[in-house]
């Protein structure tokens, strides 16, 4: 009986060395990780493969906004916005066709239609992936006319905020932006001249929806934390061709 009880005694001693050696063995291994990782940080991100987003407005006539996204490289050549794709929303799609989200005015006869689009840039040498836009949407019953005013500053956001409730709404674009990559973002409808004047001059707005952007997110392939930007407002029209109007 005592042979018997010494037999177990010294069994459980056994298993309580091998368990307390089980544990001596792990914990050497995570001092050991945790030392390599403390003496070898993961280097940091080179600033150089960072994206770089550039924001900006461009209006269109519908003729040359129908080219977008094209492959004739001729035409292209001094139109760089003419190579990106167009995000196809409430606005239109790449073929204009949705017309019956325009008003039907007749005062606009001798205007030519303008699509206003956001277009985004990356001039930076690393991707920009899960791009996110926070937008004001706002559909109005009527058509909207802007008048430029140069003691307001030109102020078209509140001139448009005051004929609409504003809903926010988040647009994802459906994919990442490598470097030298773009995309057109339809905003609104409007019928303006080619070679805008901007001494008391109106425009109007003729589509149903409008679209406002604020900011904008995205990630990088190094850093998965969203990186955030405030867009600027548009700004008084200057003439970038024929038919093609740049607003800041």
């Amino acid at each position: 009986m005592a042979k018997k009880k010494a037999e177990d005694k010294d069994s459980a001693w056994k298993s309580l060395q091998l368990k307390l050696g089980v544990i001596t063995v792990i914990l050497g291994l995570l001092t050991t990780g945790y030392n390599l990782i403390k003496k070898n940080p993961p280097p940091p991100v080179n600033p150089d493969l960072k994206a770089s987003l550039e924001i900006s407005y461009i209006s269109m006539i519908g003729d040359i906004y129908a080219m977008a996204g094209g492959d004739s490289a001729a035409r292209k050549k001094n139109a760089f916005y003419l190579d990106y794709p167009i995000l196809t929303n409430e606005i239109s799609d790449k073929g204009l066709q949705k017309t019956d989200q325009l008003f039907t005015d007749t005062t606009v006869n001798d205007y030519d239609l303008f699509i206003t689009c956001l277009m985004i840039q990356n001039k930076g040498k690393g991707d920009a992936s899960d791009i996110e836009l926070d937008m004001s949407k706002l559909n109005i019953n009527q058509p909207l006319t802007v008048t430029e005013n140069p003691q307001s500053k030109n102020d078209y956001d509140s001139q448009i905020r005051a004929k609409g409730v504003a809903v926010k709404q988040m647009m994802r674009l459906p994919s990442s932006l490598s470097t030298g990559r773009g995309i057109l973002i339809p905003l609104f409808v409007s019928y303006d001249k080619p070679s805008p004047v901007n001494k008391n001059r109106q425009w109007k707005i003729e589509s149903k929806t409008i679209f406002l952007p604020n900011n904008i997110r995205y990630t990088e392939p190094a850093d998965t934390a969203h990186k955030s930007l405030k867009i600027r407002k548009m700004l008084s029209p200057v003439r970038l061709a024929e038919g093609v109007q740049g607003r800041g």
